[in-house]
């Protein structure tokens, strides 16, 4: 590397010590494309790793969009050996992700390009991601939220930090104008690539940039700028409000997040950050916009139960009894079996099974564990989920299909199909994590017994 010229950017070393980005120890994945903002950032974090004390891994994703695209990745690859920058290149196909997921070129980059992040931040043990976005994509974004019906939460634009999984999204160029980025590179001859769909103005945030944007621009100086200073005043607002909304009552997983329907009494500006905020539990704030936030509080409002719709980012809401839940989407259930057996049992979808025996069943029951008479269940018993014509028998008697049972029990229907049954025969013994049949139970006689554990995904 060369040596360093901070000018232009010299403003961003604050910026990054204001919102706390860096710190002694960080490992910094850079995003780079190639283009003029990635090389720039790539550029200035590797001038100030000793400043900051940390180290930095160049992560390129070649989407395969454009005929181009290879030929970027090797420029980027060059660019970071001759200057002994650490660099991994992932290549995937977004053209045919699209299609078979029926998504939008860019949203299906997007989620490709972060799954590339996240398997070089397990890969190199990263703990930041770095992210090139300046004053102008900024401005954009707003523009883009404002356009597409967003309220205050899309108005605030981007977060200059955000959790992204088990690292920390920053974005040290948020407020650093293009002119000072372009600037820096033309002071410290930083080579770059264009990408040629940038003059596509097919793309709605390449039609704002070319078009809408120098429109602006014309007519009033200054004008990025200002719109960015409105997203931070709707940050802001935003923020206060979202602290007198109490989100506890909100039960999330890695696929799902329940929302309590109680709380849709709740005034609209309080139930559309409740929903928001669910979103963010699982990683799928991204694209979301008013429209969805409406279409998710008349499901809750005037939807039957087991009604859905279908959402951006891969997921679906579904009204569940008395929740509202987000979910994401997964492929259909595969019946597989497995033989019952003691110790432990990776049942698919589910989790983990581990059934021990024991002489000591009551002080299993006393802890509140699936206990069965080892005598009264069938030798040939295996775990698998639902079919047809199965039928179970509660503890304490009655008997009915298992199908009704689990309504019953208000089992979501997207639930039923993955959940673990011990049946011989259409006789179910069995069902992880809720009841065992009347029919091994334990009693006075029994010796021995299984004791059964269910530790979920």
């Amino acid at each position: 590397m060369k040596s360093m010229n901070l000018e232009n950017l010299d403003s961003v070393v604050d910026f990054i010590t204001e919102h706390n980005m860096l710190e002694a120890g960080d490992r910094v994945g850079v995003a780079v494309s190639g283009g003029t903002d990635s090389m720039a950032c790539l550029h200035f974090l590797a001038s100030v790793t000793e400043h900051f004390d940390i180290e930095i891994v160049a992560i390129n994703v070649n989407h395969n969009i454009r005929p181009a695209s290879r030929k970027d990745s090797r420029f980027v690859a060059k660019y970071c050996r001759d200057n002994g920058i650490q660099y991994v290149g992932y290549h995937v196909d977004v053209p045919t992700f699209a299609k078979s997921q029926k998504l939008g070129t860019e949203e299906a980059a997007r989620i490709k390009r972060h799954e590339c992040f996240d398997a070089a931040i397990k890969r190199f043990k990263l703990n930041k991601l770095a992210l090139a976005h300046h004053q102008g994509d900024q401005a954009e974004t707003i523009l883009m939220h404002i356009f597409r019906g967003s309220g205050i939460a899309g108005a605030r634009g981007m977060d200059a930090i955000r959790p992204h999984g088990n690292a920390t999204l920053i974005r040290p160029f948020l407020e650093t104008p293009k002119t000072d980025i372009i600037a820096y590179n033309y002071r410290n001859q930083i080579p770059h690539v264009e990408d040629e769909s940038n003059a596509d103005n097919a793309f709605a945030r390449n039609f704002l940039r070319n078009e809408i944007i120098p429109a602006l621009q014309r007519e009033w100086r200054g004008v990025e700028k200002n719109i960015v200073d409105f997203g931070r005043n709707c940050k802001s607002d935003d923020e206060y409000l979202d602290s007198l909304v109490n989100m506890e009552s909100l039960i999330a997983t890695d696929n799902h997040v329940r929302v309590p329907l109680n709380l849709f009494v709740y005034p609209y500006p309080v139930i559309s950050r409740i929903i928001l905020a669910a979103f963010g539990m699982i990683g799928a704030r991204e694209n979301i916009e008013k429209k969805h936030v409406d279409m998710i509080v008349t499901l809750a409002e005037s939807g039957e139960n087991g009604s859905r719709a279908d959402l951006p980012n891969n997921l679906f809401a579904v009204k569940e009894y008395e929740y509202m839940a987000l979910v994401r989407k997964t492929p259909p259930a595969v019946n597989k079996v497995y033989s019952f057996k003691i110790g432990r049992t990776t049942f698919a979808e589910y989790g983990t099974i581990i059934v021990t025996k024991t002489i000591s069943h009551k002080d299993a029951i006393s802890r509140g564990l699936m206990v069965i008479d080892l005598d009264k269940l069938p030798r040939a018993s295996k775990w698998r989920t639902r079919k047809d014509g199965d039928v179970f028998t509660k503890f304490g008697g009655g008997t009915k299909s298992l199908g009704a049972y689990l309504i019953d029990r208000k089992v979501p229907k997207r639930v039923r199909d993955k959940l673990p049954v011990l049946a011989f025969g259409n006789e179910i013994y069995a069902i992880a994590g809720l009841e065992i049949s009347d029919h091994v139970k334990t009693d006075r006689e029994t010796l021995e017994a299984y004791v059964l554990e269910f530790v979920k995904d």
